[in-house]
């Protein structure tokens, strides 16, 4: 596998100041990739590196690996609170639905004592109470969603 290193990481593999690099790809004896140097074209220029040894290349997997292993730690949330969180979610949704459900049923009992009332009124309380009955049954279907 071809490996991308900085310029930095190159120059200390060869073990040259990084400008003498830069000096190298500007004369385009050195071409980078996304600002990047592949192996393969340092081994070109510089063919006595030996990479094996130098342990760059492993330092620099190493220090990946403990980042991103650090990353994964650090903002991963812990799984026993995600646990009690989402047993935590469920209780409070039980308790909405039961909420909502006793609410419905206050409302359906509204509607019909609302009904006999208006049939023990006179003609006039009789109309107004029509007109209540219409907002109540109006406001009711703009809430009821199910």
């Amino acid at each position: 596998m071809d490996h991308l290193l900085s310029l930095s990481q190159a120059a200390r593999m060869v073990g040259i100041p990084r400008k003498v690099l830069q000096g190298h790809i500007q004369q385009g004896e050195l071409s980078v990739f996304e600002g990047s140097i592949r192996q393969s074209e340092l081994l070109k220029v510089y063919p006595e590196t030996r990479t094996e040894k130098s342990g760059m290349l492993e330092k620099t997997r190493r220090i990946q690996e403990d980042a991103v292993n650090k990353y994964m730690h650090d903002t991963m949330p812990d799984v026993d609170h995600l646990t009690s969180e989402v047993q935590r979610l469920r209780a409070a949704l039980s308790e909405s639905e039961e909420e909502l459900a006793s609410y419905k049923s206050l409302v359906v009992e509204m509607k019909s004592r609302l009904k006999d009332f208006q049939k023990k009124c006179d003609t006039r309380q009789s109309l107004m109470m029509t007109s209540l009955i219409g907002w109540f049954y109006s406001q009711c279907k703009l809430r009821d969603k199910t």
